[in-house]
């Protein structure tokens, strides 16, 4: 009889455990770790909660690339680009000087303070967000035309996605909104982001392979001098930041909920444009200048760069007037994988992907990787 009490006790116990272990796994497979882990190796949200990033739209629920019509080039490349990156854009037609009449300028744009053609640009933005609200699409992701990305994007979005989560503190993430709605920009893809001088908190990703060393980046901003002392473990050469987002430069990639296309639209359109439209967006995601605040989180060296051809500098730029005379070697700013460098590999199906610094030996990243099977990194909370 007592052994079979003994028996029953343990038996009772290994159900008690199972039954235990079960609710924990369904639990972290749509719930964030308690903030006590928060310094684990890894903030963990199950992959399975991120799988619509892997979708043709990235996640979001549309994706836009804004293009002159007659660059046919540009879109020819961008469209191979996503092709063999699994994601398809809609083009919006960029827009010329000349196609702003006077009565719709808006108000504070000084001509001679600001080029038409970056007016111009201005307009070709607002016309993306007047498209989010119109379609009234919950997310949506903007791409310039010539916007360049690592073959991994789909993996460094899905960190980036579990960075923003935990930053946020969101117990809970719906996985037919894997960035969630509760912001109004990230700012994925540019040439500068940072946070507040005195923010604290934030998302670190160290030794990641897709981060190239700061001497190849066009970048600024970035983690602050103060997480730069306070954490020496964490690279700058090779750490990727996620943070809450106040100055920001460039307009690469990002992405805008639907509150966040009103928001800027109001702010830019209805009330006023005084600077070009990502530095005024930059004083928005700081509230600065009498803006009202808006929610930007960023990146930091961002996940959208920007890619030149070989060739004569003029064929850069629709904004520029660049001299034709100019010429420069291909360039992907601020991509180690670059897609559009490995284009002609990607398009015949190959397995071997190069880094744009083939010559260099770099402890945290190889100089070729097979990008079908390449394991992005996993970050973590610093707070």
């Amino acid at each position: 009889m007592i052994a079979r009490g003994k028996i029953l006790q343990m038996a009772i116990a290994a159900f008690a455990a199972y039954a235990f272990f079960t609710l924990l796994v369904r639990f972290i497979g749509d719930e964030a770790w308690p903030n006590s882990l928060s310094h684990s190796p890894r903030n963990f949200i199950h992959d399975s909660t991120f799988e619509h990033i892997q979708n043709r739209t990235l996640g979001f629920e549309h994706i836009y690339a804004i293009s002159m019509k007659e660059r046919t080039d540009k879109r020819d490349f961008l469209t191979l680009a996503a092709t063999v990156s699994g994601f398809k854009v809609e083009w919006l037609d960029g827009v010329r000087p000349d196609d702003l009449h006077p009565k719709a300028m808006p108000d504070g744009a000084d001509t001679s303070l600001m080029k038409p053609t970056v007016i111009a640009c201005w307009r070709a933005h607002m016309n993306a967000l007047l498209n989010v609200i119109t379609n009234d699409y919950s997310t949506a992701l903007v791409l310039e035309d010539d916007a360049d990305w690592d073959v991994s994007l789909k993996s460094q979005l899905r960190e980036f996605a579990r960075g923003l989560h935990t930053l946020k503190g969101n117990d809970h993430v719906s996985k037919e909104a894997p960035y969630g709605t509760d912001w109004d920009l990230l700012w994925i893809g540019g040439c500068a982001s940072g946070p507040n001088a005195n923010e604290t908190s934030f998302y670190a990703i160290p030794m990641d392979p897709t981060v190239p060393r700061v001497h190849h980046r066009s970048t600024w901003g970035g983690p602050t001098d103060e997480w730069r002392e306070k954490y020496p473990e964490l690279a700058e050469d090779s750490t990727r930041f996620i943070y809450r987002a106040e100055m920001g430069c460039c307009m690469f990639g990002y992405a805008v909920t639907n509150r966040g296309a009103r928001n800027i639209l109001s702010a830019l359109s209805v009330d006023r444009l005084d600077k070009p439209v990502d530095n005024a967006l930059g004083d928005l995601c700081a509230g600065s200048y009498g803006r009202r605040q808006i929610e930007c989180w960023a990146p930091f060296p961002n996940l959208i760069g920007t890619h030149r051809r070989a060739g004569s500098a003029s064929r850069d730029s629709d904004i520029e007037k660049n001299n034709i005379a100019e010429f420069h070697e291909e360039q992907a700013w601020n991509m180690v994988y670059s897609t559009r460098r490995n284009i002609q590999q990607l398009i015949a199906g190959e397995d071997t992907v190069y880094s744009q610094w083939k010559d260099e030996d770099v402890p945290w990243s190889s100089k070729e990787i097979r990008h079908k099977e390449f394991i992005y990194p996993g970050g973590y909370l610093v707070n």
